[in-house]
C-alpha cells in the first residue's frame, strides 16, 4: 500500500462544509465498527499527522479517502 501524506493531489478535491463533516462521521463510524482502539488512540496515534503530513498510521488516510469515496458517491 502506497503511503498517503495530506500533500499529494488525490486531497486537493474541494468539498462542502457539510460533505466534510458527512466523511468524517463515516471514518469514524467505520473506525469504531472495527473496535481498533479507543476514540483518544484514534485521534492522537492513528488520526494525528507528523510534520511531513503523513500519519503515524499509514493506513489512516487510506481510510478517511476511503470514507470520502463512499459518502460521495463514487465507485472503486
Amino acid at each position: 500500500m502506497r503511503r498517503f501524506s495530506l500533500s499529494d493531489e488525490t486531497f486537493d478535491r474541494a468539498v462542502t462544509l457539510r460533505d466534510s463533516y458527512r466523511i468524517m462521521e463515516r471514518f469514524l463510524s467505520d473506525y469504531l465498527a472495527r473496535g481498533d482502539t479507543a476514540v483518544s488512540d484514534l485521534l492522537h496515534v492513528y488520526a494525528g499527522l507528523t510534520a511531513s503530513g503523513e500519519t503515524p498510521d499509514p493506513a489512516a488516510l487510506h481510510d478517511y479517502f476511503a470514507a470520502a469515496r463512499a459518502t460521495l458517491g463514487e465507485d472503486g
